[in-house]
């Protein structure tokens, strides 16, 4: 049995040295990747890392290919060359007038009017407040007030009822690109009291339906959709749901998401849809087929007017770097068609736990390559080519319509090599080994001076001392009460002769255990204190605090073992005395009896 234990310690022993390496190179890996991946989502919390999120997004948007045009949308677009042939700026209510009822004659799904007619503009007031009020296709803007008094925002079009009518805002990122659509939101509270007009979009009271949400509700009724909101306050179409864009969501931090936003989804860059002039429609050259059964958006499309936009396109051109209103807002529709009718995805997020996974993943994996490498031209080129592979996952997941961090976990990837690079070329400069053996050395004698004090205090303040104390003075006492015996007291002094070994006994009993101690604590303090002094040069006696006012550890063990050795001695001596009188006693008995 013995010898098969002995074997399984010894199999243990050599695998444990066997594993040893790999056991520390896991570590160093892990703690490595743990610290880089910690940092960086503090710091992606702290929102330093979104421009670089939103930059990598709007790189694999551009990257992804165009779809096709949507064939349900037909764009009616003001240009500047229909001003100049009108002769119109802005083009009056009677010219919207009649491009309304022309377009109507087509049979359109619905149409949607981006053009803000809160103030009477030329001739045809009355004439359009008609058309408006009959149509039950047109679909009206106005713009919501930002909570200023001096921005009350715009009233929809006069004689047009609410339920159709949609705010045209949007909410534009640090930088002024376009990345997110409101579905519906409530208006903000005007500050002050002020005399602001009301209107339908500066109502607190009113939940508004978007611009591009009401086109898609009105096209989507028409094949028996209608909007639900579930019990979490999501929004679904038919099948469909339509989740709300959290703060955190893919590589935003703590971003604003006030009302019920979604992440716009671009259908293309440049043609989103069938496109006609204005003045096509007038002069009667647009082909009915373009407009029946089809969403149609009237809005400006020149830059006269400013109703444009930065998008994740406009990166590095030259030219068309915006895009016009009501194509954007063409975009959003498209959107929620194809996502209901299409079942093509919206955009998906990943939770804050599998984003940590995928960080430390790529952590993990960076720190591991720099620790197997040691060529300069291969950890870089290595490094190189994992980066390339991390942003080809994140572009793959991004066609597949996904958006997960990019930037975190290439700087996690960079980092973490970096690190296990430097640590590795650190130690093997000996600087590490230094620098912790002063620590070590600085530590130890801190630690052992604390260790020091404080026995010293456990022992004069524990129960055993002072009892010992006490039987001391008890001694003492009792040597001085105590009288010399007459030879006719024998039995006496024979038995006081007897107790004392045991009193003795019990003394050295509890003086042992302190002497112990003692000798153990001036060894290792003069131990300590000669290397101390011998490695940094410092005198062992103001090291440990001589000539401070206070009473030095040494010292007190050195005046405890003075007075064990005193007690001792005067023991030793007193017994010696009695045994030398118990002696001569004996002999003056035995000397007694041979005389008779």
């Amino acid at each position: 049995m013995n010898k098969i234990s002995h074997k399984i310690r010894s199999t243990a022993t050599q695998l444990s040295q066997l594993y040893k390496p790999s056991l520390l190179f896991a570590k160093s890996v892990l703690i490595a990747s743990a610290v880089v991946t910690i940092s960086l989502m503090g710091v992606r919390q702290l929102g330093i890392l979104e421009p670089l999120e939103l930059s990598a997004y709007d790189q694999m948007l551009r990257w992804r290919p165009d779809e096709k045009p949507d064939s349900r949308l037909l764009v009616v677009g003001i240009t500047e060359a229909d001003i100049q042939k009108m002769k119109q700026w802005p083009i009056s209510d009677r010219k919207i007038a009649e491009i309304l009822q022309k377009l109507e004659k087509m049979q359109p799904a619905v149409i949607g009017l981006d053009v803000l007619r809160d103030v009477p503009l030329g001739d045809g007031r009355e004439e359009l407040s008609k058309v408006l009020q009959k149509s039950d296709k047109i679909i009206g803007v106005c713009l919501v007030t930002d909570g200023n008094p001096d921005s009350p925002g715009s009233p929809p079009p006069p004689g047009i009822s609410e339920n159709r009518v949609g705010f045209a805002d949007f909410g534009v990122d640090p930088g002024g690109i376009l990345r997110r659509a409101l579905l519906f939101m409530k208006p903000p509270i005007i500050e002050g009291n002020s005399t602001v007009e009301k209107h339908l979009c500066n109502d607190n009271s009113q939940v508004l339906a978007s611009f591009n949400l009401q086109l898609a509700l009105n096209y989507l009724q028409r094949q028996k959709i209608y909007p639900q909101l579930a019990p979490d306050q999501s929004l679904w179409l038919g099948k469909t749901q339509f989740k709300k864009l959290e703060s955190n969501d893919g590589g935003y931090s703590n971003a604003d998401v006030r009302g019920y936003q979604i992440l716009i989804n671009y259908r293309s860059r440049r043609n989103l849809a069938n496109q006609v002039r204005i003045t096509d429609v007038l002069e009667g050259k647009v082909d009915p087929n373009l407009v029946k059964d089809k969403i149609v958006l009237i809005g400006y499309t020149t830059e006269t007017v400013k109703d444009f936009f930065y998008t994740p396109y406009s990166g590095r051109r030259q030219d068309k770097q915006f895009m016009p209103g009501i194509v954007a807002h063409g975009q959003v529709v498209s959107q929620l068609l194809s996502a209901v009718l299409d079942n093509k995805p919206m955009f998906w997020f990943w939770p804050e736990w599998a984003e940590i996974l995928w960080l430390s993943g790529w952590s993990i994996v960076g720190a591991t390559v720099a620790s197997r490498m040691a060529h300069p031209a291969q950890l870089v080129g290595t490094f190189g080519a994992l980066l390339l592979v991390c942003g080809g996952c994140g572009f793959g997941i991004f066609l597949l319509g996904g958006w997960v961090p990019v930037a975190a976990p290439a700087l996690g990837l960079i980092l973490t090599g970096a690190s296990i690079v430097s640590a590795d070329r650190f130690n093997k400069a000996g600087y590490g080994k230094v620098i912790s053996d002063r620590v070590k050395q600085v530590f130890k004698i801190e630690i052992d001076q604390a260790q020091k004090e404080q026995q010293v205090a456990e022992i004069t303040e524990s129960d055993f001392f002072k009892e010992l104390q006490q039987k001391k003075e008890k001694l003492r006492v009792g040597k001085k009460e105590t009288p010399q015996p007459a030879p006719s007291q024998l039995p006496e002094i024979t038995a006081s002769a007897a107790e004392l070994p045991k009193a003795q006994s019990e003394a050295d009993e509890y003086l042992a255990p302190l002497q112990e101690k003692a000798k153990q604590q001036k060894q290792r303090a003069a131990a300590t204190a000669s290397e101390s002094g011998s490695k940094t040069g410092i005198p062992i006696d103001s090291h440990l605090g001589a000539g401070s006012g206070e009473t030095k550890p040494d010292e007190e063990f050195s005046d405890l073992q003075g007075k064990a050795k005193q007690m001792r001695q005067r023991r030793a001596a007193e017994k010696k005395i009695k045994d030398q009188k118990i002696d001569s006693l004996t002999d003056k008995e035995d000397g007694a009896k041979n005389e008779e």
